[in-house]
């Protein structure tokens, strides 16, 4: 192994500490949390949104404007929603974490709220996402729209193949019926015309007979092609129930998913803040401990902006006297000799053989203490 790859091992291996093992999924799983407040308020808008526009074209106004205020209204609602949600959880998961993830009565409160807003955003992105899976009711009315349209057509054209034969068997049943009326006044000896006429009732019966077997044949066919959309029909019915059936399971693992995001996201983040300030706490505290003293010995030696530049600085031994009087801090002395050590080499402080004076405003001073805090990070680390 070269040292190159070495050093890249080595760092890589130096930042698998808490920080840097979480730092990465907190800031991936808090953003994402985001993506899931706003699939929330998508599958919550299509259980909200039609209730809204029913209500407010019955009551307020229709066509347009009621389209728009109930658009308005829901995304208003449902994103105020998600807010106020995740404010709740999060406080919820501070006070959770920071008591040791034990329910005080504090947090059980804040535990109460959050369970009943989290079950409601449950039920508004659930049924939500039913509704916008469920498109069964649309697609058969389609459907059946189709088979009627087609039911009527095929009727249309049956129709017309049966009107050539029964306009045929009226002629001829109109015809039979005077050649019945010309035999029954026939005198009884006219033997061959009664034989003739009966002939020809004969055979217009048997054509009558053919051709009402020929329009029971076409009323056959057109029932067995209705019969045929019916249950092509039925089939896409069942397609559809079949189709809803699925999109419902995946549009609620999706719904179910993005509330799980939500609650992940605020409580890892929450998690993760907590326990990085607490790895932390003893490591940086020292150092704001020290700037916070050096910030008030600063304002009384200033005696909060009256000591101007130039004027002379309390001496170290009656700030010595002073400080262990007031304060209770072990070793004051060396506290104090130190202070006045880091004032001078930051230029606050100006020490002239064994006087010392007043080298920076007292705005200035303050604006040094406050990036103090670097400095001193530095060398507490080397220690």
């Amino acid at each position: 192994m070269e040292l190159k790859d070495y050093d890249k091992l080595r760092k890589k291996i130096n930042v698998k500490d808490f920080e840097g093992n979480n730092k990465a999924l907190d800031k991936w799983l808090f953003g994402f949390s985001f993506v899931g407040n706003i699939g929330s308020i998508f599958f919550s808008y299509f259980l909200l949104y039609p209730a809204l526009l029913k209500a407010i074209t019955i009551n307020l106004v229709t066509g347009f404007w009621g389209t728009t205020l109930a658009f308005i209204f829901t995304l208003t609602f449902l994103s105020v929603f998600e807010i106020i949600k995740r404010y709740l959880f999060r406080n919820f998961s501070s006070d959770y974490v920071k008591n040791e993830k034990k329910i005080s009565s504090a947090v059980f409160g804040w535990f109460s709220v959050s369970l009943a807003i989290v079950i409601l955003s449950f039920y508004l992105s659930l049924v939500g996402s039913k509704n916008l899976a469920t498109t069964s009711v649309s697609q058969n009315t389609i459907a059946v729209t189709q088979v009627d349209t087609r039911k009527d057509s095929l009727t249309v054209q049956y129709e017309r193949k049966k009107v050539t034969y029964e306009q045929d068997n009226q002629l001829l049943r109109n015809a039979s019926n005077e050649l019945r009326s010309t035999l029954s006044q026939a005198p009884v000896g006219w033997v061959s015309v009664r034989k003739d006429y009966q002939s020809s009732i004969d055979k217009n019966t048997v054509i009558i007979n053919s051709n009402q077997n020929e329009v029971n044949r076409i009323d056959d066919q057109l029932k067995q092609r209705v019969s045929e959309l019916k249950s092509s029909l039925n089939s896409t019915i069942a397609n559809n129930a079949t189709e809803d059936s699925k999109n419902i399971v995946l549009f609620i693992i999706i719904a179910i998913f993005s509330e799980v995001i939500i609650i992940s996201g605020i409580f890892f983040h929450e998690w993760f803040e907590y326990n990085l300030f607490f790895i932390n706490h003893q490591k940086f505290n020292k150092i704001y401990e020290k700037k916070d003293r050096y910030r008030a010995l600063i304002m009384f030696i200033y005696n909060e902006g009256k000591i101007n530049v130039g004027d002379k600085v309390i001496s170290g031994m009656e700030l010595k006297q002073l400080v262990s009087e007031k304060a209770t801090l072990q070793n004051s002395n060396k506290f104090v000799d130190e202070f006045l050590k880091d004032m001078d080499k930051v230029g606050v402080f100006n020490t002239v053989g064994k006087r010392r004076f007043i080298a920076a405003t007292y705005q200035d001073a303050l604006a040094i203490i406050e990036k103090f805090d670097d400095t001193l990070r530095i060398l507490e680390n080397m220690k």
